[in-house]
């Protein structure tokens, strides 16, 4: 007693696909790879943007209190048309509450990762 398809071979296998004329399978990738031109190189006399403070402090150009000095300047550098004297209170004004406020010493020490020092009194 044997067992039928042991030793025999499958069904016939279907057709291959008509041709159709069409493009080939070859042909259906569309475009060839292209590499884009490199990015002309600016001009000699290209603006270049002034680095932050931020980035100033990291690359050790400022300490923390240089870097508390300059966000204040630039803070109350609208009021230009005050008198000089107001001015320089405002600022002072905020750079002691930089240096008191808990959450504005928190977000400092986590912005610049040092906290500044408190001013000496003379």
């Amino acid at each position: 007693m044997g067992i039928d398809s042991i030793g025999k071979k499958g069904p016939p296998a279907p057709p291959p696909p008509a041709e159709t004329g069409g493009p080939s399978r070859s042909a259906e990738t569309g475009r060839p790879f292209e590499v884009p031109k490199p990015a002309p190189a600016p001009p000699a006399n290209a603006v270049v943007p002034a680095p932050t403070a931020l980035e100033r402090l990291r690359a050790g150009e400022l300490d923390v209190n240089g870097y508390v000095e300059v966000k204040v300047n630039e803070a109350t550098a609208h009021l230009a048309a005050l008198p000089p004297a107001e001015i320089e209170g405002i600022r002072a004004a905020l750079r002691e509450r930089l240096n008191s406020d808990p959450t504005l010493v928190d977000l400092l020490r986590t912005a610049t990762g040092a906290a500044p020092t408190p001013p000496r009194d003379e």
